[in-house]
């Protein structure tokens, strides 16, 4: 009986405030009521854009606001944070691995192209990447499963780095989220013949960083290489040169001298670099494999044009091959006394980031705090005056408005 009764008097009340906000609306001329209408509806809007403003990013948006955050982005502007161990572990040592930077192409032909086997399960894996002498850019191999045809094709692209770190960190942040969007060369994306592979794989630079040596390997998975293919990138033009002609002058040297035809056996060619006394031409040894043991075909340079091919020896040579690029190399853990200092640093920092990022959450608060006030406060007075100036116009007009009848005098 007492809740019904509460229940009937705050009805009563309710209703009496209503007739009251009613009477006292209509007791004014039609634009004050109009602009008093207004005014709330901005106080509504500018009160909820401020406490929208306090809330973290959330899905739930304007359209407008979607599509300005979805135009694209400059991927050198985009930070990517290393990997951290989460905390909840809570593991007292794990083995930090420690890297160094080593020359590439050391010893001379000796880097080649591993596929792990995880490729058939990942469709797509990353090369060994190499970096240019300056340090401004690297270029790796990414190697593409297709399981429908059990073949690959390889693209080779281009990511540069950030200068404003040490050499070592900068190949170590090296992400292909920053990699340029075209390949500087690809492998013929051909399936229509089952189990070939098609690899590209980087030699060296000029010392001047201005071109690339490229091999490309074709083989098949039950048959092993079927053969090397010499690539040239140049930088400048943005041009991959390919340079068949040395392949050619070896058969024909091999099919005068001896009359050997080397097409109806199995033989292949070895990119070993740029001669170090003359940049401009490449160094490549030959091998026939006709036996059990691999016959030596020569030593051979072409010029990076592809214009002259040279014999340099057929029995060994020593002639000196410039070696350029650096690549990453595994040096071991960090011991166990700096892997837990360093967790102690790191563990400092991160208070004082959570610290620093609460008092700059705090400031931020005040702020739009501030500048939410400053804003009501000059819709009020914007408001008051536009209101102020809506009575004296309609009492100028020969009305007969006081503002306490309840009754416009139309």
């Amino acid at each position: 009986m007492f809740f019904d009764t509460a229940a009937g008097l705050y009805m009563m009340m309710k209703m009496q405030f209503q007739n009251a906000d009613t009477l006292a609306l209509r007791s004014k001329p039609p634009i004050t009521r109009e602009y008093e209408q207004q005014e709330r509806a901005d106080k509504k809007e500018l009160k909820e854009e401020y406490e929208k403003s306090k809330m973290p990013e959330s899905g739930f948006m304007l359209r407008s606001e979607y599509e300005e955050k979805s135009l694209s982005k400059d991927k050198n502007t985009i930070k990517v944070e290393p990997a951290k161990v989460p905390e909840e572990y809570g593991m007292k040592y794990v083995p930090v691995p420690k890297y160094k930077l080593v020359k590439y192409n050391s010893t001379p032909g000796f880097v080649e192209l591993q596929i792990p086997r995880r490729l058939n399960f990942d469709r797509e894996v990353n090369g060994q990447g190499i970096v240019s002498s300056d340090f401004t850019f690297m270029v790796y191999p990414s190697i593409h499963y297709y399981a429908s045809a059990d073949c690959t094709s390889t693209d080779l692209y281009v990511i540069p780095l950030d200068t404003s770190l040490s050499k070592l960190e900068r190949v170590k942040q090296a992400n292909i989220i920053k990699r340029e969007t075209k390949p500087i060369l690809s492998t013929s994306k051909d399936i229509d013949t089952p189990y070939i592979f098609r690899t590209l794989t980087p030699v060296d630079f000029t010392p001047d960083n201005k071109k690339l040596l490229i091999k490309e390997k074709t083989g098949y998975r039950f048959d092993g290489i079927w053969k090397t293919d010499l690539w040239i990138y140049d930088f400048e033009t943005k041009k991959a040169t390919a340079l068949p002609e040395i392949r050619e002058a070896i058969a024909n040297y091999w099919a005068q001298t001896k009359g050997a035809n080397l097409d109806e056996s199995r033989w292949d060619i070895y990119p070993m670099g740029f001669d170090e006394n003359n940049q401009d031409r490449i160094i490549v040894c030959a091998y026939g494999y006709t036996g059990k043991v691999p016959v030596f075909l020569g030593t051979w340079s072409i010029d990076t044009g592809g214009d002259i091919s040279k014999l340099q020896a057929l029995s060994g040579s020593s002639l000196p091959i410039s070696i350029v690029g650096y690549r990453l190399e595994y040096n071991g853990n960090e011991s166990r006394e700096y892997t837990e200092a360093e967790e102690k640093r790191l563990n400092k920092e991160e208070k004082e980031h959570k610290k620093e990022k609460k008092r700059l959450q705090k400031a931020k608060e005040k702020k739009l705090k501030q500048q939410y006030k400053l804003k009501l406060n000059q819709l009020e007075e914007e408001y008051k005056y536009k209101k102020q100036q809506s009575i004296e116009n309609y009492n100028g007009s020969g009305n007969s408005y006081n503002g306490t009848t309840g009754v416009d005098s139309l």
